[in-house]
């Protein structure tokens, strides 16, 4: 990113006076673009910041290039780093090598070694592939022992772009459902609440327990959670969406502000609000609201009105979780609430049930009161 777009980014961002501004550095590979890049933004961000407000950075990075410098830095600056490690070495190294086809695993857990040494905060990011779909139990008590409290699974679902087909290495649905329900066992049976946070596991129980929209986009009821900026000023809505035809403008012609309340960028955080007929009068439809568009679209031709992907292996999950996570929201509700304040009945059906009182504000993130929203419905 040249300097001129730098500055700009964040001259107009943080002139929007939000009480947190957040910065997500990714790639490609963002230590890439060399720790004197990073060095400049910091400076930038502290010179265009207002008093009081408050910055936030995190950082995806596979930790090749992680060094005691860049741990040193990233310290500093309280960056929160997210490392893609996929498992122990075997199930890692097959689809991340280096460009000599050199195995990784050993680079990564030295990086992680360093950021550990240096206190960075850092989770770990694992993609679940057709290789470790089978492997749940053995990925999560591998990270688990290696001391990582903080983890985040990924689907892989890629498709050929020329072809359309899915590539070998994506995880089937039902393998990622599978892959779930044995990490959550893990999780949960293991006495693991509390001490090591899923984020997938944690966003849901939070809904659950009316503490606000879910954190995780792809299971939102809307796409507007943030904008991507590239390299050349290029805003578009999503990651995933970085394509001409969702191209929203370029911050150096019009601000982040109004692309983000333009006309394309609304269209496209509705687009997933095309829900297909059969998914209103799944049990489970307010729990995912049909998952990420990129699994829907890439799926069936660039249509929307159809089922995820993953659908098959959401319901696998929510089938066999949902009275554990009723019980895991009521715990969280009952230790946040105010004392003089009766909590709503939580239902012990096997499907989850939304936690919250009639006039609140719905738990979806709808904006509704949740008589008005997803009370409506028996179950999620």
């Amino acid at each position: 990113m040249p300097q001129e777009v730098l500055e700009r980014l964040c001259a107009d961002y943080l002139s929007l006076g939000f009480p947190v501004s957040t910065f997500i550095w990714q790639g490609g590979e963002p230590t890439l673009a060399g720790l004197d890049f990073y060095r400049r933004a910091v400076e930038l961000q502290i010179s265009c910041g207002r008093g009081g407000q408050a910055l936030a950075n995190a950082f995806q990075t596979n930790g090749i290039l992680i060094d005691d410098q860049w741990a040193e830095f990233l310290a500093e600056y309280r960056f929160l780093v997210g490392v893609s490690l996929d498992g122990p070495p075997e199930v890692h190294d097959r689809f991340r090598a280096d460009r000599q086809e050199r195995p990784t695993f050993e680079p990564v857990m030295k990086a992680i070694d360093t950021l550990r040494g240096h206190k960075v905060e850092f989770n770990i990011l694992c993609m679940v592939t057709s290789l470790s779909e089978s492997l749940g139990k053995k990925i999560y008590r591998f990270l688990v022992s290696q001391g990582f409290s903080h983890l985040q699974f990924i689907p892989c679902v890629e498709y050929d772009p020329m072809t359309g087909s899915l590539e070998p290495e994506s995880v089937t649905p039902e393998g990622y459902g599978q892959f779930l329900c044995e990490v959550f066992d893990e999780w949960y049976y293991g006495r693991d609440v509390g001490t090591v946070s899923v984020r997938l596991f944690d966003g849901i129980v939070g809904r659950l327990a009316g503490k606000g929209p879910l954190s995780i986009c792809d299971l939102g009821v809307v796409c507007n959670h943030y904008l991507v900026v590239e390299k050349d000023g290029s805003v578009y809505p999503c990651d995933f969406f970085v394509q001409d035809k969702y191209r929203l403008g370029n911050i150096m012609e019009k601000s982040l502000a109004g692309l983000f309340i333009s006309d394309r960028e609304k269209s496209f955080s509705l687009l997933k609000k095309d829900f297909p007929e059969n998914c209103r009068f799944c049990p489970y439809f307010a729990a995912c609201y049909c998952g990420c568009p990129k699994d829907r679209l890439a799926a069936h031709g660039g249509r929307f009105g159809l089922e995820t992907y993953l659908c098959p292996g959401l319901k696998i999950f929510f089938e066999h979780t949902g009275e554990r996570l009723v019980d895991l929201a009521h715990e969280v509700r009952r230790r946040y609430e105010p004392q003089n304040r009766q909590t709503a009945p939580v239902s012990q059906d096997s499907a989850p049930q939304i936690a919250a009182n009639r006039n609140d504000p719905c738990p979806c993130g709808s904006g509704k009161k949740y008589k008005h929203c997803c009370l409506s419905r028996e179950k999620i």
